[in-house]
């Protein structure tokens, strides 16, 4: 080999990366995420737990000393949702209550469809009756439920009586009619979905419509494709509408666009805190990872989206949601593969069987991020503990009885509980 064939095949050589560099890439990649997803157990402590103090007291209002106590978590503060969009959709008895069972198991709030199309199919005729249904079985198990959509630009929002998007006063009476409703009821509303990229229905008078006709009503304004690159126009338009005062109380940001993206958690992180900063409360609003066999992209890790894959992101992504400060609910969309919007989108299988990703987020949910606390009162009569924000039932007994309260453990107050021995709950 002539010497100037070697130096050019060292000058070749040169160029080339080192040797395992394309394999240790996506190792680089992975170390760094599980970095990143260690530095959440902090944020999580900070942000989502606060000390509560128990004091103990007899009739006359002495302190007892030694009574034994107790404080279950019965819920969480933090939404956990999912639309419930085959809530006595399935063909047998057998399998609406498998799908309400796995619900109920692992929710705690639920978006109920308003979708203008078919929900009105015939003029002034609204399908009250099946909403009422999903009303009266989530607040008989204390799942909070949230309306989606009033009005949106999408063929979905446009009944079909109507010549195109119905005009204002028509949409102002569905806004009015619907929230007045199920005010007390359903506490959440998206009034206009995805205003920025149906802009044929915008969000000024409509939430303002909404705010009238229930003044209580948390209202949401919610848009897609936000995790990919934060969505300027979306960002633009909420800081126009506060602007000039067009009411909401959330954000809400979808995480299903681009669809086969698995969202790096540090990029998650950025947007959220972006978004943070027009001071309102944020909800991730349709999170869908599939199972379904497509391909992952965007992210360091290479393969496809299958059961495992699906499973370890989720846990990762309510990781990162629940650790940050500004994150107030994350909401899954569909629960089962049968009726999904996207193949192998649910929690559940076709048959209702669950996924790994369901047994993960219900361990997650319902064992790390629950409380279950026990101690004793010392001399002033005070047992203090530290607990996830949420609803807890507290069990005091001494020789003299033994009573129950409940009490919520709120974020950002004091949590200080007086409990008479002798004396019923207030």
């Amino acid at each position: 080999m002539s010497f100037c064939l070697l130096i050019a095949l060292a000058l070749l050589v040169s160029t080339l990366p080192a040797a395992g560099a394309a394999r240790n890439a996506p190792d680089a990649g992975a170390r760094a995420e599980a970095r990143f997803v260690a530095s959440l157990e902090e944020k999580i402590e900070t942000h989502r737990k606060a000390d509560a103090v128990v004091r103990v007291v007899d009739a006359s209002g002495r302190a007892v000393a030694g009574a034994s106590v107790s404080a279950a978590q019965l819920r969480h503060a933090f939404g956990f949702g999912c639309n419930i969009y085959r809530f006595d959709r399935y063909k047998t008895a057998d399998r609406n209550a498998a799908y309400k069972k796995r619900f109920a198991e692992l929710f705690n709030a639920a978006t109920v469809p308003f979708y203008w199309r078919g929900y009105e199919r015939q003029r002034g005729r609204p399908n009250y009756a099946f909403t009422d249904r999903i009303v009266s079985w989530c607040r008989a198990r204390g799942i909070r439920m949230k309306g989606h959509p009033l009005l949106w630009g999408h063929q979905a929002g446009v009944p079909a009586w109507s010549q195109g998007q119905p005009p204002a006063d028509v949409q102002r009476k569905r806004v009015e009619d619907i929230v007045r409703r199920f005010a007390g009821k359903i506490g959440f509303w998206e009034v206009v979905n995805e205003p920025s990229h149906c802009r044929q229905v915008r969000i000024d008078p409509p939430y303002r419509w909404a705010r009238a006709a229930d003044p209580n009503a948390y209202l949401i304004v919610n848009d897609y494709y936000v995790m990919a690159n934060g969505y300027p126009p979306f960002l633009a338009l909420l800081k126009q509408a506060k602007a000039d005062g067009v009411p909401f109380d959330g954000i809400g940001i979808q995480a299903h666009e681009p669809r086969t993206m698995r969202f790096p958690l540090p990029q998650v992180w950025k947007v959220l805190d972006t978004y943070a900063a027009l001071g309102k409360e944020l909800h991730i609003t349709e999170f869908t990872p599939c199972s379904g066999g497509q391909k992952i992209t965007g992210s360091h890790l290479r393969g496809a989206w299958d059961e495992k894959a699906q499973a370890d992101y989720a846990v990762k992504f309510y990781k990162t949601c629940f650790a940050h400060r500004a994150v107030v609910a994350v909401t899954w969309w569909d629960l089962c593969d049968d009726g999904s919007w996207l193949p192998g989108g649910g929690m559940l299988r076709a048959d209702l069987t669950p996924k790994p990703v369901y047994t993960a987020l219900k361990d997650l949910i319902h064992k790390q991020w629950r409380t279950d606390a026990r101690g004793r009162t010392n001399a002033d009569g005070a047992w203090t503990f530290r607990g996830f924000h949420g609803e807890y039932r507290l069990a005091v007994r001494t020789p003299a009885g033994t009573v129950e309260a409940h009490r919520p453990l709120v974020k950002g107050r004091p949590n200080q509980w007086t409990i008479r021995i002798g004396e019923a709950d207030r």
